[in-house]
């Protein structure tokens, strides 16, 4: 983040953090020019893995996010509509984004994905894969990086609907 830009606040949910600790590239957030990834501390609370509670300390303290506690009586409201329908790390995310207008990260779907598209509109959830194109267009990976990166999330059963981020880019293949 250059000095003076304004950051977009991006709630971010366990399975962002999950995947980009899998691949131990938490630092991907961080350098994500114009965005700022916020996880709520019951996010934080669902990382019970030791080696992604260590990679997840790292990354708060070089900021590559922050940590937030639940913020106002709106997000409490619909907080509470949320989790009639869905877990808590995910409804604490969305209830949060929907009362401040902040964007959202994660890669659930289903419920989730249909209640996000409502209560947030077009073009403020953030997942997986197009935090990947960000990056590759950011210059911070290449396609190839991001390419093998969801080969090894693959293997972890992150399943991605595209061969190649090539695909989602429209670039050609070198050669």
């Amino acid at each position: 983040m250059t000095p003076g830009a304004t950051a977009r606040p991006v709630v971010t949910d366990t399975c962002i953090l999950i995947n980009f600790s899998i691949l131990d590239r938490l630092d991907l957030l961080g350098a994500l020019t114009g965005f700022e990834f916020l996880l709520p501390e019951g996010v934080v609370a669902e990382i019970l893995r030791p080696e992604h509670q260590r990679r997840l300390r790292h990354g708060l303290e070089r900021g590559f996010f922050r940590t937030i506690e639940f913020i106002g009586p709106e997000a409490f409201s619909i907080f509470a509509d949320l989790r009639r329908v869905m877990g808590q790390g995910e409804a604490v995310c969305l209830a949060m984004a929907a009362a401040h207008g902040w964007l959202v990260a994660s890669d659930e779907k289903r419920v989730f994905l249909r209640e996000a598209r409502h209560r947030l509109g077009p073009g403020r959830i953030l997942n997986t894969p197009a935090l990947f194109v960000l990056a590759i267009r950011g210059g911070l990976i290449t396609v190839d990086e991001a390419d093998e990166a969801k080969r090894q999330l693959e293997e972890h059963c992150f399943r991605m609907r595209f061969g190649s981020f090539r695909e989602v880019l429209g670039v050609q293949p070198e050669g």
